[in-house]
């Protein structure tokens, strides 16, 4: 037995397939939406590399936070660290913020900063740090402490030379709770500018 024809549906046969579209473009078709493209596209390069920068900028913000994240406030050591982390964070900020206003004046005035920084203390260097970041509350003593060494800019200075640290004391770990909590406002949300800078260093001396 055979067949005279294909299996198939035979209506099918005289109809003719049509030719597929050819693919659309992306691309704009106008002189005018072709300008806006490009436009749009160096818009978008300009903000992936200002956020590439930012992020290059604040890594010294998130080592810093890192390092809170392990430190204990149950173990004296750390908690014996935490005014040197925010002076050193301050140092790293002042040459982050120098640099990234293209100074051309060189190192020499980075240094000359730097060593502004570092002869700041007590009550100026709260002052200061308070001066830099609106959520910091360092200068701001709690009153109702009745130890000196509480006084945040006190405790801020002395912490790393009181002999014996009591942590069973509720109001000392208290103290050094709230520090640590300024401290972390401090990391993440300060602002250092050229342009307040040595204004805010005159104002502190």
């Amino acid at each position: 037995m055979s067949f005279e024809k294909p299996w198939g549906n035979y209506l099918l046969e005289a109809i003719v397939e049509t030719k597929a579209p050819e693919a659309i473009s992306f691309w704009p078709q106008t002189l005018a939406w072709q300008l806006l493209f490009i436009l749009l596209i160096l818009l978008v390069i300009k903000r992936v590399y200002q956020s590439w920068k930012t992020y290059q900028a604040n890594a010294y913000r998130r080592e810093g936070l890192a390092w809170l994240s392990q430190c204990s406030l149950s173990n004296e050591d750390d908690i014996r660290q935490l005014p040197a982390l925010l002076r050193k964070i301050a140092l790293l900020a002042n040459e982050v913020s120098y640099h990234n206003t293209g100074n051309a004046k060189g190192d020499s005035a980075v240094d000359k900063r730097r060593q502004d920084i570092i002869r700041l203390t007590g009550q100026t260097w709260a002052s200061w740090l308070d001066s830099h970041c609106s959520k910091s509350q360092f200068s701001q003593a709690e009153k109702s402490l009745s130890y000196s060494t509480l006084i945040y800019p006190n405790l801020l200075a002395q912490l790393a030379y009181i002999p014996q640290l009591d942590l069973n004391d509720r109001e000392l770990t208290s103290a050094i709770e709230q520090l640590y909590q300024q401290i972390t406002l401090w990391i993440k949300y300060h602002q250092l500018n050229d342009e307040s800078f040595q204004r805010d260093l005159g104002e502190q001396r």
